[in-house]
């Protein structure tokens, strides 16, 4: 399978982090992570060189991670500043790899790649999760045993939600949409309107519109290399123009752990009833309800059936509807190519 290494990888939401160290497993590598004294963010190598030890086990101490084995310390250049058998002496084998890291838009972004080809123009857009004019429901997460490739896969067609997710997400229009996709190199936007159809339960259960209404339905989705996703659904009385209607945004982060389990990380903010907690609290019960009991059930399936071959070795049949993920995955597949080249 292999894992795109020049690139940003969501290590974190920037909540999640303190100076109490967080381990975390991202493309098969472990990293611990922790925040120094002035709050910047530091990521090294998840493990001590002197016998191996997972260093997140340890403790933070003066901006210096300790090893819960031997009481080595590492400073935020993965350096050994303390040895407490000889203090004198800070062998310069003991050294532990160091990740840049950027925080930016509530989320601790990694590079997981060569230090050398750092790019932070290739950071994705999520400015608008500092936005005051959203109602967020809360920074999610959850783990899923399965290849992240399918779940992105899932996420760029949308054509699923009438029959998956006919009473959370989907409308009975969406199967008949129409789409407009355009691919860049790391970057694939697939535009989706369904006409005419009946308004999603996401926008009923908050006010946006009444059960039974006829409403025009749009999914904007963009994808970013490797593995994040953003899609702004939004409703509008039937042939009114956007303006008039609502729109939910979400960040979909995907986090590959290794090659058959993923964090998903996921954030929803909304234009309208604003600041009502029951509504936040009842959009984030559909949501998770769709995530966990139709997209992750069904996807697994998906996984089982493939039994580990490759897409493209199945012969899979290309619907029109599949053209944005299809775009994705063959970006994916130069990209990865590209690298290792």
């Amino acid at each position: 399978m292999g894992f795109l290494r020049n690139a940003w990888y969501v290590a974190a939401w920037s909540q999640e982090l303190s100076d109490n160290p967080l381990s975390q497993k991202i493309i098969g590598e472990f990293v611990v992570l922790y925040r120094k004294s002035d709050g910047e963010a530091v990521a090294l190598a998840d493990m001590c060189p002197h016998r191996f030890a997972p260093l997140h086990k340890g403790k933070v101490i003066e901006d210096q991670i300790q090893c819960p084995y031997h009481g080595l310390r590492f400073d935020p250049r993965g350096k050994c500043q303390h040895n407490p058998f000889d203090p004198k002496v800070k062998p310069s084998s003991a050294q532990v790899r160091t990740y840049p890291v950027v925080e930016r838009d509530k989320i601790i972004w990694i590079w997981m790649g060569d230090i050398d080809q750092v790019n932070k123009d290739l950071i994705p857009d999520y400015s608008w999760i500092n936005d005051e004019k959203y109602t967020f429901t809360s920074f999610a997460s959850m783990t899923q045993s399965l290849d992240y490739r399918l779940i992105i896969d899932n996420l760029m067609d949308l054509s699923h939600a009438q029959f998956l997710h006919p009473t959370t997400l989907g409308n009975e229009a969406m199967a008949m949409g129409g789409t407009t996709d355009e691919q860049k190199e790391r970057e694939v936007v697939s535009r989706r309107l369904n006409v005419d159809g009946e308004a999603p339960t996401l926008f009923t259960i908050g006010g946006a519109a009444h059960k039974g209404d006829r409403v025009d339905f749009w999914n904007d989705m963009r994808w970013d290399a490797p593995s994040c996703y953003y899609l702004q659904v939004g409703i509008t009385p039937t042939g009114r123009p956007r303006d008039e209607g609502h729109f939910i945004q979400s960040a979909h982060l995907l986090t590959p752990l290794d090659e058959g389990r993923t964090i998903y990380r996921y954030l929803l903010g909304r234009t309208f009833a604003h600041g009502i907690d029951e509504i936040t609290t009842g959009m984030a019960a559909v949501v998770a309800k769709a995530f966990i009991e139709e997209d992750e059930p069904m996807i697994t399936a998906v996984q089982e059936r493939m039994a580990g071959r490759e897409f493209w070795d199945m012969r899979p049949v290309i619907l029109k509807s599949d053209r944005a993920a299809v775009m994705v995955r063959r970006a994916m597949d130069a990209l990865l190519a590209r690298e290792k080249a």
